[in-house]
């Protein structure tokens, strides 16, 4: 079978477009469940959408009973293929800050702007209309089924896909379109944890809004704001403002995965705390470990192997009388056990703050070798696509639903992860990179599976 990529753009591309659009103007933020919504509203809105969709281009898609996630299927092959996609987004955040409603599409200077358009509904949109050009064309993939599959909590704790494995079982080979182009060789261990004091403060903050993002406001209450005004006056990219006696200071948000791309407003008002003498534990272990010390070496030494450095986040701060925590997601490097490593050092640096140390699941690191034939197939098809042949497998932090199944990798969709739109705002993909996607993709299925 030939695939005709001038008919594929043609025929296809717009569809695939104004398709993704209409997913984008659902806010499948995740909320509390209701009813038979285990994942809130808008969640359970966008798989209504993908269901409905799927089944108008001629799929036979199946729900899950539960409402956790939706897949279809093409073709005839004992083994599964599986595509994994994720259609929930994370918080739109300030949204003075957006060109236009987050939730309401645009295509602006070629790109498609809104939030979810690149992490991942343009993807998993490129992916839906490659399998249906596929199946339009009389390819039968004889050796897989290929199942795309729809999974609604990604962006927290992938209770979605905990539920399908439990239902179906792992799938023998595939990709997740939500990381890296040519494709991802490794992902590094996630590890999250909560780190809190027992010390009554005499303020107020309140940061964040995900741990897997540069925390970009927060809020503070309490004495000396004039000078903290003043002393984060100037600093590039933070704002402050007082609103009904609080006082408010904005950055930039961005994935946890790159931390330095975002700028973290809980961490610059520490600072300015800790420099003019707020001595709280938690206020002195931000401003003096981690506060633009994005590798904490001043903890940890020097962490890093072939796949990447150690990186921290915060994604939340919380000091009031009720509770006081602070919340770091660190990406560790492949070949550093966070467990055994990692964990335990911090444990004895937080015991000289008199500070205490939660540890959530530890989320393991995926090493496929770069020589095996799902990694160098991507690899070949992505280099003919774009012309690109000096494009080289590359290692993450960002964690993809490739570490819920052995034998399945990120392929794609960003081509340089420090300047990705993901979790930003004005969320945007160009439109070339969209159509880019759309040929990869459907090459890629067509070669994997015959």
């Amino acid at each position: 079978m030939k695939i005709d990529t001038k008919e594929l753009i043609e025929q296809y591309f717009d569809q695939a477009v104004e398709s993704t659009k209409e997913l984008i103007k659902i806010p499948s933020v995740e909320s509390k469940p209701v009813g038979d919504k285990p994942f809130g509203f808008g969640v359970h809105d966008a798989l209504e959408y993908i269901v409905k969709l799927t089944k108008k281009l001629g799929f036979n898609p199946v729900k899950d009973d539960t409402n956790k996630y939706a897949y279809f299927d093409f073709g005839t092959g004992k083994d599964i293929f599986a595509i994994l996609c994720h259609l929930d987004v994370v918080p739109a955040g300030d949204l003075s800050k957006w060109f236009t409603g987050p939730f309401d599409p645009i295509i602006k200077d070629n790109k498609l702007i809104g939030r979810g358009s690149f992490d991942d509904k343009g993807p998993t949109m490129m992916n839906v209309y490659a399998v249906k050009y596929l199946k339009d064309k009389g390819f039968n993939p004889s050796k897989y089924t290929i199942r795309v599959i729809f999974g609604l909590n990604e962006e927290t704790n992938w209770k979605c896909m905990e539920k399908y494995v439990a239902d179906h079982g792992y799938a023998k080979t595939g990709y997740v379109p939500d990381g890296l182009f040519p494709c991802v060789y490794a992902e590094k261990w996630i590890s999250t944890v909560e780190i809190t004091s027992n010390v009554k403060p005499n303020f107020e903050i309140k940061a964040g809004q995900a741990v897997n993002m540069v925390c970009d406001v927060a809020e503070y209450t309490g004495d000396n704001m004039a000078l903290l005004i003043e002393k984060l006056k100037g600093v590039k990219n933070i704002s402050t403002q007082v609103e009904n006696g609080v006082l408010v200071v904005k950055g930039l948000p961005g994935h946890a995965s790159v931390p330095f791309v975002g700028v973290n407003a809980a961490t610059y008002l520490a600072n300015a705390l800790y420099e003019l003498g707020n001595d709280h534990p938690l206020i002195k272990f931000v401003a003096t470990q981690c506060h633009l010390n994005f590798s904490m070496s001043k903890v940890f030494g020097d962490i890093s192997d072939e796949t990447g450095d150690l990186t921290q986040n915060i994604g939340l701060l919380n000091i009031n009388n009720e509770e006081s925590k602070v919340t770091i997601n660190f990406r560790v490097p492949v070949f550093t056990n966070p467990e055994n490593d990692l964990l335990p050092v911090l444990d004895k640096k937080l015991k000289e703050y008199n500070l205490g140390l939660n540890i959530h699941p530890v989320t393991k690191a995926i090493y496929i070798p770069k020589d095996s034939e799902l990694v160098t197939t991507m690899v070949d098809i992505y280099q003919q696509v774009t012309g690109d042949m000096n494009a080289k497998p590359q290692s993450m932090g960002g964690g993809t639903y490739a570490k819920t199944m052995p034998n399945i990798i990120a392929f794609g969709a960003a081509m340089d992860i420090e300047n990705a739109s993901m979790h930003a705002y004005n969320e945007y993909v160009a439109i070339d990179h969209l159509k880019k996607m759309l040929e990869i993709y459907t090459k890629a299925i067509y070669k994997l599976t015959k």
